[in-house]
């Protein structure tokens, strides 16, 4: 007899880096996974701008740094840990992240 158990999918780690035009780290920023404006998990850069965040579920979120407006950055978690090296900077009144 085959007994069907659900797996649960666990996903791998979101991490990188995040840099401002200087080429210097981005330090102490709040980053958070989201979706659908629901916070998945948060980190704060270190003094490298380093962040990881370990999210459960397979899919598509957005990367947001708190504190400036609108930086934010479409990521995806699959079953291996996946790496975003960011680059942020000021685009008239919006800030942008994007992959270096």
């Amino acid at each position: 007899i085959l007994l069907f158990v659900p797996i649960l999918s666990y996903a791998g780690d979101i991490y990188g880096t995040i840099k401002g035009v200087d080429g210097k780290p981005l330090t102490n920023q709040v980053v958070q996974i989201k979706q659908n404006d629901k916070v998945m998990a948060s980190d704060t850069t270190d003094t490298n701008g380093y962040f990881t965040v370990t999210i459960k579920e397979v899919g598509k979120f957005k990367l947001e740094v708190v504190g400036y407006k609108e930086a934010s950055f479409e990521v995806f978690s699959s079953n291996k840990s996946t790496r975003y090296n960011l680059l942020m900077y000021k685009a008239g009144d919006k800030w942008i992240l994007k992959n270096l």
